[in-house]
């Protein structure tokens, strides 16, 4: 005689609900990670307060050194209220002497500083530039995660509804 245990009849199977619970989830938790990492760029595309101001002055090379990796000469800033201060040169193997035009931080850093030679280096529109690049690309990053949470597998097709 065998024995068989009794098990209850299951009348109202409505299929993997947990499966299609958990994909809506996962679908969510995926916008969600992707909104943060549009911020997330954002935020590291974002050029620090006060960065690009500058004002152009005089140096005159008081140390010349061989260029090289990271070579920068020593230089005398002349400003314009007549005030002379030191400062590396972004630049190398200039003569002992040499007078050029440079572009100087504004405010003056306390500290050893950089001086750029006048032309080179980044003006301040392109600054403005780059941050509406930054909130161009997390504003795309968040479009496209809507979008592709918009088109998860499924979606189109359970919502459709067919006009006779």
């Amino acid at each position: 005689m065998s024995f068989v245990a009794w098990r209850p009849r299951q009348r109202d199977y409505d299929g993997p609900v947990a499966a299609n619970g958990t994909a809506r989830v996962g679908g969510m938790l995926l916008a969600l990670m992707i909104g943060m990492g549009s911020i997330g760029m954002g935020w590291l595309l974002w050029p620090p307060p006060g960065g690009g101001h500058v004002r152009a002055a005089r140096a005159t090379v008081v140390e010349s050194v061989l260029c090289g990796p990271k070579a920068q000469d020593l230089v005398h800033v002349e400003l314009f209220g007549g005030r002379v201060v030191p400062a590396r040169l972004d630049g190398c193997g200039h003569r002992l002497g040499e007078v050029l035009a440079v572009e100087v931080p504004e405010p003056l850093p306390a500290g050893e500083w950089v001086a750029h030679l006048a032309g080179t280096g980044v003006p301040t529109a392109a600054r403005d530039v780059q941050r509406l690049g930054a909130i161009g690309v997390a504003l795309a990053a968040i479009a496209g995660a809507l979008l592709a949470w918009r088109l998860r597998g499924g979606w189109m097709a359970a919502h459709r509804t067919v006009v006779s």
